[in-house]
């Protein structure tokens, strides 16, 4: 049955991210832009926005019990930090390698490569001091930190006021074309459906968590290194099924090419893809795990990796265009 619903959940999330090319890059990147181009942050936005009720109203019926990412700021904004710069670097995101894959740009092999590096080394290599040093954790009453609990009774009011402001904002954006890939607004109202959906088969398949990378390359290689380790099979299974949930949207949409990439571009997918090993390993987690899934938890460990995402992305983004600038 895991193995099945597994398989089903990452089918659905790499068909949506391959119909609507969303990727975290472009999604935080184009909020730094000039001109800016807000198509993906929107749909991001309105994803959030459906899956956040959608998942409390599901805790509210006990129907899941989810656990919530820290909140380790010092963690969160430093590895926040660095994998948005890696991001920058490999002009894609984690779940991005993954589903482009499946859409045939097979350079993204190198950047899985040396992420898994990024991992491993982080978690049980010479940058684990770094990563454990920086993992003190606020609870409240013994559980993560979240808008909610911290704030409370205020919590919902300032989720509530953050939602509406949003809604005016979307409902007052143009709704563009964007020729084969879905426009914002069903992409970000298929996501945020689908991620409370997603909640419901991780929770029938026995997992905690639906979506996530941070972690499972080291477990991969302790697996392969020592004979096994514990936990759960769902994410791994998720993660791989993005591909072939990709492949199939993009047989279905005309938007399948299978190619390489020029020397640059392998040497900046393989930078790329360590930095964003090393900081979602710092983070506790990626734009998958935290962006997508935490901060629909509302959990301030989400909340805060995503906005240090953002910045890494604004720092890099403005970095190389002052290196450009000095250069012409």
């Amino acid at each position: 049955m895991t193995l099945f619903l597994a398989i089903i959940a990452g089918l659905g999330m790499g068909y949506i991210l391959e119909r609507g090319d969303l990727c975290f890059h472009s999604t935080l990147r184009g909020l730094v832009r000039m001109p800016r181009e807000l198509d993906l942050s929107r749909a991001y936005l309105l994803a959030i926005v459906i899956a956040t009720p959608l998942v409390y109203g599901l805790m509210t019926l006990g129907w899941i019990d989810p656990w919530i990412p820290p909140f380790a700021w010092q963690a969160n904004v430093v590895g926040g930090v660095i994998f948005g710069v890696g991001m920058v670097t490999a002009s894609s995101c984690i779940s991005g390698f993954f589903y482009k894959l499946g859409h045939g740009m097979l350079g993204v092999l190198v950047g899985l490569s040396f992420w898994f590096v990024g991992d491993v080394l982080t978690y049980i290599g010479p940058l684990s001091p770094l990563r454990d040093s920086l993992q003190s954790a606020i609870s409240v009453e013994g559980q993560s930190a979240t808008l909610i609990n911290l704030f409370e009774p205020y919590g919902w009011i300032l989720a509530l006021l953050g939602g509406v402001i949003i809604l005016v904002w979307l409902w007052r954006s143009p709704r563009g074309d964007r020729g084969k890939l879905w426009a914002w607004l069903p992409l970000g109202a298929t996501l945020g459906v689908y991620l409370g959906l997603s909640w419901l088969l991780a929770d029938l398949g026995g997992s905690n968590y639906p979506y996530g990378t941070s972690s499972i390359p080291t477990k991969v290689y302790l697996a392969l290194t020592q004979g096994g380790v514990g936990g759960s099979l769902w994410i791994p299974l998720t993660l791989v099924a993005l591909v072939p949930g990709a492949f199939i949207a993009a047989r279905r949409s005309g938007t399948l090419w299978v190619r390489g990439e020029s020397t640059r571009r392998y040497l900046e997918l393989g930078l790329g893809g360590f930095l964003m090993g090393v900081g979602a390993a710092i983070a506790g987690g990626c734009n998958l795990g935290h962006s997508l899934v935490g901060v629909p938890l509302l959990s301030l460990g989400s909340i805060t990796t995503t906005v240090s995402m953002l910045l890494g992305v604004f720092l890099a983004d403005r970095t190389i265009k002052l290196i450009a600038a000095r250069r012409g």
